[in-house]
């Protein structure tokens, strides 16, 4: 809901390790004797490098893979044979990252009592990380995400035009977070004084705010850096009917490693049990300490939950399609249509065909998306026939007798433009805030028109800094405040947003709309995510009347994490949209919708501007 990556190593030979010590050793006998040895990785920094195949600045697959490889290389450690579970010290980890941070930023990794903790400071921020390897904790304090050099991916609109003020509600400042990992059995062992953990325990933590993230490729001893899941999905498959530089990289060296024959011959890559099993303790990990729903849901443990489920015995099976099926059934189960399993090709996961739709929310949605989309686009035809024109839907229409306008949006997107100068006015309206300024002022322009019909019926959500823009514009002052409960500490943000859109360098009312208009928002319950939050929040705030249907939920942030293998999944976050209330200093989330102020009802077409606009004066005539 609020928000939108790849990495590479090189070995020069495997070497056997004694470990130092370890967190997990009850007797004299060190369990991880022999056991240890070493890789040394080269990483392929993809990170920096232009995010859509669109883009003509978009890396080249024609030169030598030596032309993204970083200067340095890195040991990784693994146990026995288990070439894909690696481990490292958190000193290693922030050391892949040389040459990522802005200028400025510093780092510090230190080892003291068996905990090693990471400082990033810049300015006058700080970020701490610790991993505690007798307590098997870890502690997180602060966002490293402004650390990190901005990742190249054209012009957008998200931040345009618009002041954001980010405070801290009192009494809910943020506080360290502390997170066990304990129960699950990950090893953890010392190699020349320094702690090793599992890479993807690691990154399971950092990358809900880093956007750089890294994926295996072990024959060829290379991590790869990419920077968005957006990237990664343009790497991994077809270019044009022909294989890519690193799809074809990554392909052959697992099929090197862990292919197994099929009947007729062909390479089929089966993912090791050893990796199957770790992949799952991670997966489990993640859903019981970051999983926002749990608790609305009345689920105490997210373990037992996947445990008591038929799926839960195929989680490390080693065939990908009964694997990606078995994860793909589980999580859709939740009815949480920010929470899904992510196949990874590299292992040749999939899914069958019963698991492509099984998430009955999902199932009813897109029911509920072909019903209304068809009535909208009849309405739509018959007002083009009607007036001789060729609107589409987010273009204004208006009712006979000019008082009510009436447009639609469909989702909170921003155009992405990777030409130079000036966005071209075709790409700026792909973006939610130029269409509402675009159409907003039209209508002022129409000088009749009293009441705004604002169709959010077929909006799936977002970008949330989008929705804040939005609802300045809705305003009478210029102003929206949106709220954010992290659950894992109960801190409370508060979002303050202004918009220019008159471009004049000056946030003020005459920037906005809601003086010279009363806004009314269509809703459905197929409005979700931001296409929820923002009718609540214009309905809370007195923006905006609420007509149509419930809106259909969808309160948390969304959080994505992918494992160095490939396998991701995305999920509600302990990160809560919703309203606090200063004087009761209650939270309240959004995930049942917005009350409904004129219910849909047979009786009137929701896209009919005219039947929706008799209804409406019906109910609350025009004043002189």
């Amino acid at each position: 809901m609020m928000k939108k990556i790849f990495t590479v190593l090189v070995m020069t030979g495997t070497i056997a390790l004694s470990a130092c010590s370890t967190a997990q050793s009850k007797s004299k006998e060190d369990p991880y004797k022999g056991r240890i040895k070493e890789k040394e990785f080269q990483i392929i920094n993809l990170s920096n490098e232009r995010q859509n195949l669109n883009d003509p600045r978009y890396y080249d697959d024609s030169k030598p893979l030596s032309t993204y490889f970083k200067p340095d290389k890195y040991k990784l450690y693994y146990l026995d044979e288990v070439n894909e579970v690696y481990y490292l010290p958190l000193s290693t980890y922030v050391d892949l990252f040389k040459g990522d941070f802005k200028e400025g930023v510093v780092n510090t990794v230190t080892e003291k009592d068996g905990v090693s903790t990471w400082t990033s400071t810049f300015e006058t921020n700080t970020y701490t990380l610790s991993f505690d390897k007798n307590n098997q904790t870890i502690t997180v304090k602060g966002n490293p995400e402004e650390y990190f050099k901005p990742i190249p991916n054209g012009k957008n609109g998200v931040f345009d035009y618009a002041q954001i003020n980010t405070t801290y509600v009192e009494g809910h400042e943020e506080k360290a977070k502390t997170f066990s990992f304990k129960e699950y059995g990950f090893d953890v062992f010392d190699v020349d004084g320094k702690t090793c953990y599992p890479f993807a325990l690691i990154t399971a933590e950092t990358s809900k705010y880093i956007e750089r993230k890294f994926l295996n490729i072990s024959l060829d001893n290379y991590l790869l850096e990419y920077a968005s899941t957006d990237q990664y999905n343009d790497l991994a498959y077809l270019e044009n009917d022909r294989e890519v530089l690193f799809t074809s990289l990554m392909l052959n060296s697992y099929k090197e490693l862990y292919g197994v024959e099929d009947e007729i011959g062909s390479k089929i890559i089966k993912a090791p049990k050893s990796l199957s099993e770790f992949n799952k303790k991670i997966i489990y990990y993640l859903f019981n300490n970051y999983y926002g729903l749990a608790s609305v849901k009345g689920i105490n443990s997210m373990s037992s939950y996947f445990d008591n489920l038929a799926e839960s015995q195929y989680f490390t099976d080693s065939d990908g399609i009964i694997r990606g099926s078995a994860y793909a059934h589980a999580t859709q189960g939740l009815n949480d249509l920010h929470t899904g399993y992510g196949y990874s090709f590299l292992f040749g996961e999939g899914a069958d065909s019963s698991a492509i739709c099984d998430q009955s929310f999902n199932k009813d949605r897109t029911n509920i998306n072909n019903f209304l989309n068809g009535i909208r686009e009849q309405e739509i035809e018959k007002y083009n026939n009607e007036h001789s024109t060729d609107l589409k839907p987010n273009q204004v229409r208006y009712s006979r007798d000019g008082k009510y306008a009436y447009f639609s949006f469909d989702i909170f997107d921003t155009y992405y433009y990777y030409g130079e100068g000036n966005v071209p006015e075709e790409d700026a309206l792909a973006d939610a805030y130029y269409l509402f300024v675009h159409n907003l002022n039209e209508i002022k322009a129409k000088g009749t028109v009293k009441r705004v019909f604002i169709d959010d019926s077929l909006n799936g959500g977002g970008y949330v800094a989008l929705m804040g823009k939005l609802l300045a514009l809705l305003s009478k002052d210029n102003k929206s405040e949106m709220f954010l409960r992290d659950q894992s500490d109960d801190s409370i943000q508060k979002h303050t947003v202004r918009v220019d859109s008159d471009r004049n360098g000056v946030f003020d009312a005459n920037d906005c709309f809601g003086n010279d208009f009363d806004f009314y928002i269509i809703t459905s319950s197929y409005s979700f995510s931001c296409g929820n939050a923002f009718p609540f929040y214009a309905e809370q705030n007195g923006l905006a009347k609420i007509i149509g249907v419930q809106s259909g939920g969808g309160e948390c942030c969304v959080f994505n994490y992918t494992l160095p293998t490939g396998q991701s999944i995305t999920y509600s976050s302990p990160y809560h949209i919703g309203q606090y209330n200063s004087e009761t200093k209650a939270f309240i989330g959004d995930e049942k919708g917005a009350p409904v102020w004129l219910p849909a009802n047979k009786s009137f077409n929701m896209y009919n501007v005219d039947q929706l606009a008799d209804f409406v004066t019906l109910r609350q005539p025009f004043t002189a």
